[in-house]
């Protein structure tokens, strides 16, 4: 008959098995930890390809805003001129037509008032005498 085992060697084939699991495990875990470092390079190239996308998407948008800035400047500075040229224009066409109209205006007052100043002149030198 065999003996049977000591304690030394069930403890022994025990921690063997145990190992041989943990072994096994860690195989299963550095495969899983390989596969998801695959997925980290496999979407950090993605990200960095929409990164670059995008980046170039916001450069262009950003050459456009500003080409339509400087086109709106440039509008508004012709509009600016064109409406100071038709003003001066204006002022001008009113400056002459009222000139005429303030000649005669200030004529008639004149006179009226000397002919007012006359009359109370002779009325003052009438009462006086």
């Amino acid at each position: 008959m065999d003996r049977p085992p000591s304690k030394e060697e069930v403890l022994l084939e025990w921690f063997l098995g145990d190992s041989k699991e943990i072994a096994a495990n860690l195989k299963v875990a550095v495969a899983d930890a390989e596969s998801v470092r695959e997925r980290i390079v496999s979407a950090k190239g993605e990200l960095d390809a929409t990164v670059q996308a995008a980046t170039r998407e916001l450069v262009a948008a950003h050459r456009e805003l500003a080409q339509t800035l400087r086109d709106a400047k440039a509008s508004h500075a012709d509009a600016t001129r064109s409406v100071s040229a038709t003003t001066q224009g204006a002022v001008s066409a009113g400056v002459r037509r009222s000139i005429p109209l303030l000649v005669v205006c200030c004529g008639t007052t004149a006179t009226i008032g000397a002919t007012i100043g006359a009359a109370i002149a002779i009325l003052m030198v009438r009462h006086l005498a």
